[in-house]
């Protein structure tokens, strides 16, 4: 075998591997671009349902203190109650 053949040999497998790394580099790119549209996309749809439960949670929480609020006058008229009771025993 001459050193030339050698040479040879060397160059085109020097040359396939410098085409299979552009491939490789232009896939990679597109790879990269495809996720970051994929991860914009996430973040849409987190943003969305963000959005679904503060307005859920909103008039949930206003339900909450209307419940507290009519629980609290329950309270004050039993104890109004109880206090008319007392006062009428007494009498």
């Amino acid at each position: 075998i001459c050193p030339m053949d050698i040479q040879l040999v060397l160059v085109f497998i020097l040359a396939v591997l410098t085409v299979n790394l552009v491939f490789v580099g232009i896939y990679l790119v597109l790879v990269l671009k495809e996720f970051r549209q994929t991860i914009k996309k996430t973040n849409s749809v987190l943003d969305d349902v963000s959005q679904m439960t503060d307005t859920i949670a909103n008039p949930m929480m206003a339900l909450g203190g209307i419940v507290s609020a009519v629980t609290q006058v329950v309270k004050a008229i039993k104890s109004a109650k109880a206090v008319s009771s007392i006062a009428e025993e007494e009498n």
